[in-house]
């Protein structure tokens, strides 16, 4: 395979200050049963779900009609609204997207309604979402709708779920090639997964916010849902007044090539600060060499369950927080004393919420296809990740049904709305460099988190944790959003280094947005 010309110019080769990665995903173990329905074109009002009771009053909101979602009473609003599955072939299948409406708590004329744009590619906002906006979430809702559009494929928007793929322990290899051939064979009778992509994503955003009726739309995006963003920015120019995006990934970001070159970036910072703070460095003096031992055991085969090539890929996913990542060194210590319970506890608590028919139909088009042999090679050697997830990945996507992608869908996006990029700078998965990079070509205003992994997924365990909200919040209201205070990043203290006898001082807490954090 040749390497595409495009990816080698626009992403160097990784020197050993580079730092490179892709989208990682909050999720939720929230699983409050939300019953939707909604029309446009046909409009039909809300009956409830399987197994729901109907709800019983209807409001009508412009051109669709809403119900409120049972269990969540007056606080929601619910429908579906059928969308052709090809935009541009209208007699062919038609598909229903899963629409969520939580009302402004204080509603304030003109106000612009906020779309919630979820991770992944795969995960479900009105899952991944709604109990954060629901609880610790509700300054969002002020003055202003919160929408939660579940995107095409993923959770009651005609999903493509891969159960043979999504049950697999996180230290099994993530795509068997038997489970990708069986779920491919019976997505395809119900769907054509090339009508899946980003592109057609962002025109289902439009159908959505022409039925509600709002001329114009806030957007608060995370990891790939800012790919998505971007999309929507590009195609609808006009139609977004603000953006706030959060661990931005670039549109021509081939996933999932620099996974392991970002995440030894952050290994050894993470490594760094550990030496630097007296608590962690006298608790854990030699943690390098005791890294280096507990990989040298798992890739002899020494630690039963423990395959080299999914260790690698599973400890990247437990840098996705920050609270994981300063509970790592304690995890290392312990397994290279010969207790490996706790490492292997962590790891086997991993899980997946991903609609994989919809993460492959995505990514597989519009990254990893892209990906070069040689790229392979250069973005993966001397890094504890390694190939593995790379190269089980292409073997993948080579057998599933993808739809070439134009090469203009890569070009970054101008736009005449306000944009707000919030970059953690211990990304392990979308770093401060791709933040820069999207921000150059945006009007946009860049925060940097100094701790601060992937995303705010455990900001309720950081001292001045809420700061990350606070400032998306005062974007979103500001008479000019170019002038903003930030002053209360450097407030912000991350949960402390795992020390001790079982490391308790930052064990894992309940995370304010997300309970599961997985990464693509």
């Amino acid at each position: 395979m040749t390497s595409d010309p495009h990816l080698r110019t626009e992403w160097a080769r990784p020197s050993k200050r580079s730092a490179w990665t892709t989208a990682a995903l909050r999720a939720s173990d929230y699983r409050m049963v939300v019953c939707i329905s909604l029309g446009a074109g046909l409009l039909f009002a809300a009956a409830g779900c399987a197994g729901e009771r109907p709800a019983t009053r209807s409001a009508r909101i412009a051109s669709a009609t809403l119900a409120p979602c049972h269990r969540l009473g007056d606080q929601a609003e619910c429908g579906y609204l059928v969308v052709p599955e090809d935009p541009h072939l209208h007699r062919g299948r038609s598909i229903r997207l899963h629409v969520v409406v939580l009302r402004a708590l204080e509603p304030r004329t003109g106000a612009a309604p906020l779309f919630h744009l979820e991770g992944g590619p795969g995960v479900a906002a009105s899952t991944a979402a709604i109990a954060f906006y629901l609880g610790p979430g509700r300054r969002y809702r002020r003055y202003r709708d919160v929408v939660l559009v579940d995107q095409r494929g993923t959770g009651r928007s005609h999903p493509l779920r891969c159960p043979e793929i999504e049950r697999r322990s996180a230290l099994d290899d993530q795509y068997r090639v038997e489970d990708v051939a069986a779920c491919r064979a019976r997505l395809v009778q119900r769907a054509d997964l090339g009508h899946y992509g980003t592109a057609n994503a962002a025109d289902d955003l439009d159908r959505v916010r022409a039925a509600l009726g709002y001329e114009r739309i806030d957007l608060w995006a995370l990891s790939y849902g800012t790919q998505l963003a971007q999309v929507y920015l590009r195609s609808f120019p006009g139609r977004v007044r603000r953006a706030v995006l959060a661990g931005v990934a670039p549109l021509d970001f081939p996933t999932p090539l620099p996974h392991a070159v970002n995440a030894q970036r952050v290994l050894d910072r993470l490594f760094e600060q550990c030496g630097a703070d007296p608590a962690c460095d006298a608790a854990y003096p030699t943690l390098h060499a005791s890294w280096e031992t507990v990989l040298a055991r798992v890739s002899a085969g020494a630690i039963p369950g423990l395959r080299r090539g999914p260790f690698g890929e599973a400890v990247r996913r437990l840098l996705e927080t920050t609270t994981q990542q300063r509970r790592l060194p304690y995890l290392i210590d312990r397994a290279a004393r010969g207790d490996v319970s706790p490492l292997l506890q962590s790891l086997r608590a991993l899980r997946d919420p991903t609609a994989e028919g919809l993460y492959l139909s995505v990514a597989c088009a519009e990254g990893t296809l892209r990906i070069a042999e040689e790229d392979v090679r250069s973005f993966t050697a001397g890094t504890f990740v390694g190939d593995h997830r790379v190269r089980n990945q292409l073997s993948a996507c080579r057998r599933w049904p993808v739809r070439p992608v134009p090469r203009t869908f890569f070009a970054p996006p101008g736009s005449g709305a306000a944009v707000l990029i919030l970059s953690g700078e211990m990304d392990a998965t979308t770093p401060p460099a791709y933040a820069r990079r999207v921000c150059a070509a945006l009007r946009c205003h860049l925060v940097s988190f100094p701790l601060l992994a992937h995303g705010p997924f455990d900001l309720d365990a950081w001292k001045h944790g809420d700061c990350f909200d606070r400032i998306a919040v005062a974007f979103y209201e500001a008479e000019d959003p170019s002038v903003l205070d930030t002053s209360c990043v450097a407030a912000m203290q991350p949960p402390p280094f795992a020390v001790g006898v079982r490391g308790q001082s930052a064990s894992l807490s309940p995370l304010d947005r997300a309970e599961e954090i997985v990464a693509p």
